[in-house]
């Protein structure tokens, strides 16, 4: 067949495709289709050089990699965790059999405006949720976590051995990485740390979790934290550690990230 002579406007539905911007015409990309009997819709084109139409395809280009983005995410977290993302003892807190009373009704208020301010784009600020123990502080965070999963996020939570632990198996699994994990907790929606400060942490869960949290914070997503000490006592916990600097350095992060919320006494234990 003679190329030069074939007047492919005429092949392909008989006329070409224009920039919807700027009405340039558009060059059907391969020569396959000059001879397949496909439908416009199928046929792939040259994209326009105009202004309008970069800014398209780039914000197109993003919104792909993001989908894709966090469908890796998705498929990882099902080849990795047994149950869903927020573990089978949390799946069944939420703010429906959350003791309420007068002395917790503002924070529950606070937990509630955070989850709506969520539900579209993740704030960059996370929660840090203090209270002695059995005044309901992980199960008002597992209601947060099981909103926002109820509104397609991604969310993690657990206590941070249990994500730590995740990592120490890829030494001995070849099919996970350090890296694939260290990434994943970096760049879900939302990742819940409960009870932080009960475990002494070693060196090693520290530096984890310092990287953990700064790409967090460089990434403009949140955190939220349970734990029963404030900030001195959780510089005081860390300290088993032997890195103080690495230890201030943590926990001033955690808290430049997240607002501090407290819940008080209950005249019932929860959790």
């Amino acid at each position: 067949m003679d190329l030069e002579n074939i007047n492919y406007k005429e092949l392909i539905h008989n006329k070409l495709k224009k920039c919807e911007f700027c009405g340039e015409e558009l060059v059907p990309i391969g020569l396959d289709y000059l001879y397949a009997n496909m439908t416009p819709d199928c046929i792939e084109y040259q994209r326009c050089t105009c202004n309008k139409a970069q800014e398209y395809w780039r914000k197109k280009d993003n919104q792909e990699y993001e989908e894709q983005k966090r469908k890796r995410f998705r498929d990882t977290i099902n080849r990795i965790y047994k149950e869903n993302y927020v573990g089978k003892k949390f799946q069944n807190l939420n703010f429906e059999n959350f003791f309420l009373d007068q002395n917790n009704q503002y924070t529950v208020k606070v937990a509630r405006d955070y989850i709506e301010k969520n539900k579209v784009n993740m704030q960059a600020n996370g929660l840090i949720i203090t209270g002695e123990s059995g005044v309901g502080k992980t199960h008002l965070a597992a209601a947060i976590a099981n909103k926002l999963i109820e509104a397609e996020k991604i969310v993690l939570m657990g206590r941070l051995t249990t994500l730590l632990d995740m990592i120490k198996e890829t030494f001995r699994d070849n099919t996970k990485s350090e890296n694939e994990l260290i990434e994943l907790y970096s760049n879900v929606d939302m990742i819940v740390i409960d009870d932080l400060g009960t475990e002494r942490i070693s060196g090693w869960a520290l530096e984890k979790l310092y990287t953990i949290i700064q790409n967090r914070c460089e990434n403009g997503l949140p955190i939220i934290i349970t734990t029963r000490f404030n900030k001195d006592g959780l510089i005081e916990r860390f300290g088993y550690s032997n890195d103080k600097d690495l230890v201030d350095a943590t926990i001033s992060k955690l808290y430049q990230m997240c607002y501090g919320i407290t819940l008080k006494s209950m005249k019932k234990e929860l959790v």
